[in-house]
């Protein structure tokens, strides 16, 4: 294997150990994970897949000297106590679950840093700005930026791929726009159409269900 395995590459190897069963009968789970391990990536067996993969996730941490640190992800923002192993195991599965997300959806949502910093400017552009383009395009920003606060909640709920697209959720946020810019109202309805009821008056989030 002369590439680092991708989240895909993992699942790809998950799939074909279940397709397995059928000509190995005999051979438990983690047996037929090595065989598909070997089949579709070359390495030894799927303990040498899995040790790799972690060597992908752990690239991102950041873990300072010392007693009692508290480890960063640079990639999930997730941060964790890294001598408990419960805690590791805990940042592994949320850190495969933005990958998964991120390689089905082709994006990550926005920290809670990068969420103020883009509110911040559509805020100043809705209010500063000189024409009406310009004023459309800050009242995008914020909605952006409600937006990828309301799928990260769906991800960490489990929900996120049910969470409505960006454009499904400037559509049903038209109530924001027209409580607050109203004179924007009519163009963002134009561009993204009306969805009612969806998200109640007053709230930002997509309901989880």
């Amino acid at each position: 294997m002369q590439h680092a395995p991708s989240f895909a590459d993992v699942q790809n190897v998950k799939r074909h150990a279940k397709t397995l069963k059928a000509t190995h009968p005999e051979l438990p789970h983690g047996k037929r994970l090595d065989l598909a391990a070997a089949d579709l990536l070359g390495v030894r067996n799927y303990h040498e897949l899995s040790r790799r993969f972690k060597a992908v996730i752990d690239q991102h941490l950041e873990i300072p000297e010392g007693l009692n640190v508290v480890a960063y992800c640079r990639y999930c923002h997730f941060r964790f106590a890294p001598e408990l192993k419960e805690d590791q195991l805990e940042h592994r599965e949320f850190h495969e679950r933005i990958m998964e997300v991120e390689e089905s959806c082709g994006f990550r949502p926005m920290t809670a840093v990068e969420r103020d910093l883009q509110r911040l400017k559509g805020y100043d552009l809705v209010h500063r700005a000189a024409t009406l383009e310009e004023r459309v395009e800050g009242a995008i920003l914020l909605l952006r930026a409600l937006f990828d606060r309301s799928f990260a909640n769906a991800i960490g709920a489990g929900l996120w791929r049910k969470h409505p697209s960006f454009e499904q959720f400037a559509a049903m946020m038209n109530h924001y726009v027209e409580e607050r810019y109203p004179d924007l109202a009519p163009v963002m309805a134009q561009r993204f159409g009306r969805i009612p009821g969806v998200i109640p008056l007053g709230q930002n989030y997509w309901p989880l269900k």
